[in-house]
């Protein structure tokens, strides 16, 4: 008999529902931790008929089937269920990072690169991580490998049970509200990088030389967030207008959507560019204070530099009117016979000693005329 700890160590290493099954029909998920466990009858043949002559019937449910983290077995499971053409599976189990757009015989691929938020994926703190989300599009379903911590997959369902018309759902649809919500993941970092490139700005003339030092780095570490973001998102420009190139060719693969779709691909152009302007506008204002610190900096030690010089300059004009006293004290120790010797008094002491102290005054009373002190 099991005991409540093994029944407890049993469920900690239970394998996650990483495989998941949504139909536009029930518009409720079934989810699985394996591809035998989410088809337990294994018959398919209502999923992968290609039907791909004419546009698709709007009565027809549409199933969106989903694979959390797929390993290399799962996508071999998933391929051959389904079958998913070998460059498609080599593509997605070694975790190909190029986005791009590919069609095949019955349905098309979509690689998109986003952004997760996973503690364990951090390799630079601070910087978000970026991981690759396939969606292969068929007539009348979708199927997507996504990471763990992307979220995307939840948000789209969302939006597809919010639906007020029904029947402008496809499997094209549900391709274009996995796009959008990609591409809207990146405005949160956005906005971020955007209030952390007004501060630094308001920081940059008030900031003094401790907090000089703690801004350059602040400042570069916010430039290559910027920059990976940016880099993020270029690829995916050259995606949706090889994407809806393709929609609008006369000869295009029957796969291919057209029709009221472009205008929902064109919205997310849109927002594609706005955010691209966005960043490129922040990290201009970001390389601006960049270099309104460093020159701050410059200007700064320079400053001190002047200082320093200008006080060595006074101690040295102040030796070079001291060291002829030291020379005639010393000639004075020696052990020869001086004048003055034989003669009583103080005369000769206090004359010596009113030389000097005439010399010294007429010496730092000039340099004084002159500046130099």
């Amino acid at each position: 008999m099991e005991t409540p700890q093994e029944k407890k160590a049993m469920l900690e290493h239970s394998p996650p529902d990483r495989f998941s099954f949504f139909s536009s029909q029930t518009k409720e998920v079934t989810t699985s931790s394996t591809w035998d466990a989410l088809f337990p009858e294994g018959n398919l043949d209502h999923m992968t008929q290609e039907k791909q002559k004419g546009r698709p019937d709007p009565n027809q449910p549409i199933w969106w089937i989903d694979i959390c983290d797929a390993s290399e077995g799962d996508v071999d499971v998933v391929a051959q269920a389904l079958s998913i053409h070998p460059l498609t599976a080599e593509d997605i189990a070694i975790r190909e990072p190029r986005e791009k757009v590919d069609v095949f015989k019955n349905y098309y691929l979509i690689s998109f690169q986003t952004l997760v938020s996973s503690a364990t994926k951090q390799e630079r703190p601070g910087i978000p991580v970026s991981a690759a989300l396939y969606i292969l599009v068929f007539q009348y379903g979708v199927v997507t490998f996504s990471p763990s911590g992307s979220g995307h997959v939840t948000r789209a369902r969302d939006r597809v049970r919010k639906m007020h018309d029904p029947s402008i759902l496809t499997s094209d649809w549900v391709c274009y509200a996995m796009i959008d919500d990609i591409i809207d993941s990146f405005e949160p970092f956005t906005r971020a990088a955007e209030q952390e490139s007004e501060a630094i700005e308001d920081q940059v003339f008030i900031a003094r030389i401790d907090d000089a030092k703690e801004l350059i780095p602040q400042v570069d570490f916010l430039r290559k967030r910027i920059t990976h973001i940016i880099r993020c998102l270029h690829g995916k420009v050259d995606v949706l207008n090889g994407f809806v190139k393709r929609c609008q060719s006369p000869d295009k693969h029957p796969v291919f959507p057209d029709g009221d779709l472009l205008l929902y691909l064109g919205d997310v152009q849109d927002h594609l560019v706005t955010t691209l302007s966005s960043l490129g506008h922040i990290d201009e204002i970001i390389g601006r204070s960049q270099a309104n610190c460093l020159a701050q900096l410059s200007a700064t030690n320079l400053r001190l530099s002047l200082t320093i010089n200008s006080g060595l300059s006074k101690v040295t004009l102040l030796a070079t009117i001291f060291v002829p006293c030291h020379l005639v004290t010393g000639m004075w120790g020696m052990n020869v016979p001086v004048p003055g010797q034989e003669a009583h008094g103080l005369g000769w002491f206090f004359g010596i000693v009113g030389v000097f102290a005439a010399f010294m005054v007429i010496c730092v009373a000039m340099a004084a005329r002159y500046k130099l002190l």
